[in-house]
């Protein structure tokens, strides 16, 4: 069962802070950072939040799909086979995906229609 927007936003919350505890040790236990030091941990963090905030709308926005796709080749129904998980490379990094997958028994082709 996916989880509600108010459960997701607390998930992401937690991550978020999460990150800052991760950032702001690193911080701590440096001595005499310079200001490249201090946009290197800042830049990290940033790409964390980014790439969990990223993998949260990719999995939200791919929702159930609808069952039984024609086949584009040759237009026969396609069977669901169940979902798959794929990563998926955005500007805020990796995300894994999960997403649909049906299979063409007649021409031996699979597809992941949009969600």
């Amino acid at each position: 069962m996916p989880q509600s927007r108010v459960e997701t936003k607390a998930r992401l919350m937690a991550q978020l802070e999460a990150s800052i505890d991760k950032a702001l040790e690193r911080g701590d236990k440096a001595e005499g950072l310079t200001i490249t030091d201090i946009e290197e941990i800042a830049l990290q963090a940033r790409a964390e939040v980014g790439e969990q905030v990223t993998a949260v709308l990719v999995e939200r926005s791919h929702g159930p799909s609808v069952p039984g796709p024609r086949c584009s080749q040759c237009g026969h129904e396609m069977a669901y086979k169940g979902n798959k998980r794929r990563y998926v490379r955005t500007r805020s990094g990796d995300v894994q995906v999960e997403r649909a997958y049906y299979y063409c028994g007649v021409c031996r082709r699979g597809t992941f229609p949009p969600g």
